[in-house]
């Protein structure tokens, strides 16, 4: 398995998961959990990084198309979701299957 990188561009957020508070977001959690096991599964070849508006922004400007699409739309277009820089989705969390099999398939065209 090759090093790959995954990085999730969200909205602002209480803290850097936004599972805090006394009723987070169901999504977030299991967003996180999915991280979680994808981590786990990847044993150290599979790097994550989660920028929110309020935490890590500087990503946001270091991906033009990123810092593009959100100035062109609004927060209202995230989270987005890249693989090894390129956009794998907009405006969702995708679950644990729909970024296993994008990372299966980047590691087969590698």
């Amino acid at each position: 398995m090759s090093n790959q990188e995954l990085t999730i561009y969200e909205g602002a957020m209480c803290c850097a998961t936004g599972i805090c508070g006394p009723e987070p977001d169901r999504k977030l959690i299991e967003f996180n959990e999915t991280l979680k096991r994808l981590t786990s599964d990847y044993n150290g070849n599979l790097k994550i990084m989660r920028a929110s508006l309020v935490f890590n922004s500087l990503l946001f400007f270091a991906n033009p198309e990123i810092a593009r699409l959100v100035k062109e739309n609004g927060p209202a277009i995230l989270p987005i979701t890249t693989v090894n820089g390129s956009i794998v989705a907009r405006q969702k969390y995708m679950t644990y299957a729909e970024i296993k099999n994008v990372l299966e398939k980047e590691t087969l065209s590698a």
